[in-house]
């Protein structure tokens, strides 16, 4: 058999001596036959790097930092205190609020008891009338009886007009003792609002951790002037650990949720662990510009066009609970598709 092989492959071997050109060619074409029948069924991507979820942690409210409660690396719980603001200038804002709620309350107190006078008033002015009004319609009836003349009541009357002033005058007042007393409602009203807000800012000079995590190193000290928005450290968090591996559009088709796969980490290149597809991102921009209304295609198109990437989540399962995992480190993934 082996002296049959061989004298069938001596012409052809002397051959592709002769034609240097033809036999490299054909070498490359059954090399790329190869590869492109390993790649269909074995999927292997290096594109690949650890990550989780991360919390910038940036102060709500101005001022220098007071107190530092946490170093580099530094593993934290949820409510823990990262650092401290100057409570002081909050603290006089709260204080200040405060002495103005309480005059608005005072101001309030002032208005409705001056409401109340002014009720008081009117009772009084309406039983002054009510007696004009009865002696006037009582000096009317005498007039044509003829007892009383003219002049007296003449005065009746004018008696009976200055008490229904009166009475109106009284009424007037008290419109508006009661808008005063609407004004300093809406007075307590803004001075509760101040006083809420100086405590919410009051309690933001002490900033805790929103997540359980490990504090990045951070350049961050205490006595720097901290602004609002700006962010001081980074809290990698100890949840939502996974790998993101940036799959080649070719493997796409066979690629299914909940697949597995296996995974090597850069942290530790020389072991294996099994993990599943968690989530497979639906699309891709195809510039670095946002996405416009319309879709954006390039005008032109070159010979060699490097394929698509996709990002595609692994799940690490209960790893992360078994060993410490490092953002951003390098990942591989494998597997053999279906």
């Amino acid at each position: 058999m082996r002296t049959f092989l061989k004298n069938r492959l001596r012409p052809l071997i002397a051959w592709l001596k002769r034609h240097p050109l033809i036999g490299t060619a054909l070498a490359i074409f059954f090399a790329y036959v190869a590869y492109e029948f390993c790649t269909t069924y074995f999927v292997f991507c290096r594109d690949a790097y650890v990550t989780a979820d991360i919390v910038a942690v940036a102060p709500e409210v101005n001022g220098p930092m007071l107190r530092l409660a946490v170093t580099d690396n530094q593993s934290v719980e949820a409510g823990d205190l990262l650092f401290t603001i100057d409570p002081q200038p909050y603290q006089i804002e709260l204080d200040r609020q405060e002495a103005a709620l309480a005059l608005a309350r005072a101001n309030v107190t002032g208005a409705k008891d001056r409401l109340a006078l002014a009720q008081s008033d009117i009772d009084a002015k309406k039983a002054t009338l009510d007696d004009a009004t009865i002696n006037r319609d009582r000096g009317l009836e005498l007039l044509k009886q003829n007892v009383v003349s003219q002049e007296t009541v003449d005065n009746l009357q004018r008696s009976f007009k200055v008490s229904l002033a009166g009475l109106d005058q009284a009424r007037a007042a008290k419109a508006v003792a009661e808008q005063d007393v609407a004004v300093q409602n809406a007075e307590v009203q803004r001075a509760e609002t101040a006083v809420a807000k100086a405590q919410w800012e009051l309690s933001k000079t002490q900033i805790k951790a929103p997540a359980t995590g490990r504090v990045a190193p951070f350049q961050i000290r205490a006595g720097t002037f901290l602004e609002v928005g700006k962010s001081v450290l980074v809290i990698v968090t100890a949840d939502n650990w996974r790998v993101m591996a940036n799959l080649p559009e070719r493997h796409l088709g066979g690629l299914q949720i909940g697949q597995p796969v296996w995974v090597s980490i850069g942290s530790d290149p020389w072991r294996i662990y099994t993990g599943h597809v968690r989530s497979i991102a639906p699309g891709v921009a195809r510039s670095a510009n946002p996405v416009n209304v319309l879709p954006y295609v390039e005008p032109t198109i070159e010979w060699i066009r490097l394929p698509r990437r996709f990002p595609v989540e692994i799940d690490l399962s209960g790893l992360p609970e078994k060993k410490d995992l490092f953002l951003g480190s390098n990942a591989t993934v494998w597997w053999i598709r279906p």
